[in-house]
């Protein structure tokens, strides 16, 4: 039985799987301990990808632009170790990625690398801030984005709107008392003109998004427990924040990029 499964949710991802699966390979576990739960959200079946030596399950392929949140929710159906781990199809893995995480979330039940965001290839930003251990739910509304690593009983479901990897997160979080350990590890977000915060309108959908999150958090229609809905509707409102300003500033430019600027003022 493999020790994680790794949740990679699929759509138009032929340029970018290969690598994907690659950085899952060089994670630093032997491939015996790791399932690829691969799930189509494009029609493409990905038949005929280079495995890498990896197991790869693949959900069915008569899915087409569901969206990522249900993407996600078919392959942790599949899914058939004790933890998963989660991981963008235009996304990579830093080397021991998973041997540095996979102890830490069986131990304490979530665990989160570091986000290193590239530009084409470029370091833009590392985040969050140095000399971090842990990570908190009122991290989240710093802008960046966290992946956990965790136990798969407390993964899902996740929502089927913008920034549902967000309040993944803060779930996550919430159900291990709202702090979890961060460590040295790094989740390469790669950012191209693909990538989907890259359309113009995706930071009026994800306003929305926000909105109808805040809304959820009020009324208790969310994962998070009670003690953490003050933290976690301040991360939000947070997150709402840095979008209308992102927004005002005309969002020509990445949101990163966009972030990096605001910092280094």
């Amino acid at each position: 039985m493999p020790r994680v499964s790794v949740i990679i949710p699929a759509f138009r991802a032929r340029d970018t799987l290969s690598a994907a699966l690659e950085s899952i390979a060089a994670s630093g576990l032997p491939p015996a301990e790791v399932e690829v739960v691969i799930a189509p959200d494009d029609g493409d079946g990905y038949a005929d990808l280079p495995a890498h030596g990896l197991r790869l399950v693949r959900c069915a392929a008569h899915h087409v632009a569901s969206g990522a949140g249900a993407a996600r929710n078919r392959a942790l159906a599949r899914a058939s170790a004790p933890l998963v781990a989660f991981l963008d199809a235009d996304d990579t893995w830093g080397p021991g990625y998973l041997a540095v995480l996979v102890p830490l979330a069986a131990r304490h039940g979530v665990a989160f690398g570091r986000t290193r965001v590239l530009a084409d290839g470029r370091p833009l930003l590392d985040l969050p801030g140095p000399g971090r251990d842990r990570l908190g739910i009122a991290d989240l509304g710093t802008g960046a984005s966290f992946h956990p690593v965790m136990a798969r009983a407390l993964a899902g479901p996740f929502r089927s709107l913008p920034a549902q990897d967000v309040l993944h997160a803060a779930e996550a979080l919430s159900a291990v008392g709202g702090h979890a350990p961060l460590a040295p590890a790094h989740y390469n977000l790669q950012l191209h003109t693909r990538s989907a915060t890259a359309d113009r309108g995706f930071a009026l959908r994800v306003q929305g998004a926000y909105a109808r999150i805040l809304r959820d958090i009020e009324t208790g229609r969310t994962g998070l427990r009670p003690e953490h809905w003050s933290t976690a509707r301040a991360a939000f409102e947070s997150k709402a924040r840095l979008n209308r300003a992102y927004m005002r500033a005309g969002g020509k430019r990445p949101f990163y990029a966009f972030l990096k600027a605001r910092a280094e003022r």
